[in-house]
């Protein structure tokens, strides 16, 4: 099967992220399905339209919604929009962020991966508990900017994904609004 101009995707793995392994037993660490922290954003690529980037059987990073379940307005419990049938989902380019081909990730038009970096303490003014840096990371991955670039970026344009246990931010490019040299 050959979708027109969606993707077919699967998720990698399950559609929730929310066990966690100790000392051989699995703990559930989260039970509600409305806190998108836990929803698994990753999934594979079964079929790609014609003339398409992303290959079949790439990785990609999608939108939070895409393998959420939610509640409708009477309490039944309902798949995203995406859903098509057999744990498979229909995915605009729009809701896909990056890919991984085989030859690393790289992000679709529009869109970087930024890593927040750590506070700087100035102890001469005043002390803060702040864990990281105010608008301000590190390109990890982009299309248009070189990797390592730290870069300054827009209020609320951040929007915080974990790839392989590592902290990162999503926004467009378009956010990015300083490059430091």
């Amino acid at each position: 099967m050959i979708p027109r101009n969606k993707y077919l995707i699967a998720p990698h793995g399950k559609e929730y992220k929310n066990t966690k392994n100790i000392d051989g037993h699995s703990l559930i660490v989260n039970t509600s399905i409305e806190d998108v922290k836990y929803v698994n954003r990753i999934g594979v690529v079964i079929s790609s339209p014609k003339n398409s980037e992303i290959p079949d059987g790439s990785l990609v990073v999608v939108h939070h919604n895409v393998f959420r379940t939610y509640l409708d307005m009477k309490g039944r419990q309902r798949k995203s929009n995406e859903y098509f049938r057999d744990e498979k989902y229909l995915v605009g380019p729009e809701r896909i962020y990056m890919y991984n081909d085989g030859e690393g990730w790289k992000c679709t038009e529009g869109y970087v991966f930024v890593s927040p970096y750590d506070y700087i303490q100035d102890d001469r003014i005043y002390q803060s508990n702040e864990k990281e840096e105010e608008h301000m990371g590190v390109i990890k991955h982009s299309s248009l900017l070189p990797k390592g670039t730290r870069v300054g970026f827009t209020k609320n344009s951040e929007y915080e994904f974990e790839l392989g246990g590592e902290k990162m931010y999503r926004m467009k490019v378009n956010d990015i609004c300083v490059k430091f040299t």
